[in-house]
């Protein structure tokens, strides 16, 4: 099997709290692997600096054999790393297709105008695409509840068919709907070789 996630003798601090002493943990191609461990032990903050939310402080990362420091979560995920997090990551005052294509709306650029129909459309197909077509692509992502907001996330992520999905603790916020979309999401990305942590 490809080793997809290698990340060395990784630190960070938060003032005087230790999150990460000296970590390294590796991930391959096909494989789901679970971080398990108490509040406070560092599963989401190694999860999030190898995702480009925020940055180590000591150690090295790799990516499907190259070295990996993404400057923020959008450069990851247009390269291949997805992160659906814990908290809300959802912006309440747009609509929920805008969310989906948030930093690539120019994609939808006719001249100097946003195509605001295929900008819904393609938003609405990503959601079919998990099984969340009950969502309206349309609305605004403030009428949704916490549960439609979190599948509205995993829409934005698969959306770029990304080679590693980070799954932070997501299936709390979710039904058991909302689980089943997760759970087989996670089953086909690592039949298809790719890699959920």
């Amino acid at each position: 099997m490809e080793k997809v996630v290698e990340i060395l003798n990784m630190s960070k601090s938060f003032g005087p709290t230790v999150a990460l002493s000296d970590v390294s943990i590796s991930a391959y191609g096909g494989e789901i692997l679970g971080l398990i461990g108490e509040n406070g032990s560092g599963k989401s903050t190694i999860t999030s600096i190898f995702s480009g939310m925020q940055k180590c402080d000591e150690g090295k990362m790799f990516f499907c054999g190259e070295k990996w420091s993404p400057s923020s979560m959008t450069e990851a995920l247009d390269k291949g790393v997805g992160m659906i997090v814990q908290e809300n990551g959802t912006v309440p005052g747009i609509t929920v297709a805008e969310n989906i294509f948030l930093g690539a709306i120019g994609e939808f650029k006719t001249g100097p105008f946003i195509n605001r129909r295929s900008l819904v459309r393609k938003a609405q197909d990503a959601l079919s695409s998990i099984g969340a077509g009950h969502i309206n692509a349309s609305l605004p992502t403030a009428f949704l509840d916490f549960q439609d907001r979190k599948l509205v996330e995993i829409a934005k992520v698969m959306v770029k068919k990304p080679r590693v999905l980070v799954v932070d603790e997501t299936t709390t916020a979710l039904s058991q709907k909302g689980r089943d979309i997760i759970y087989s999401i996670m089953e086909s990305m690592a039949k298809e070789g790719k890699t959920v942590i």
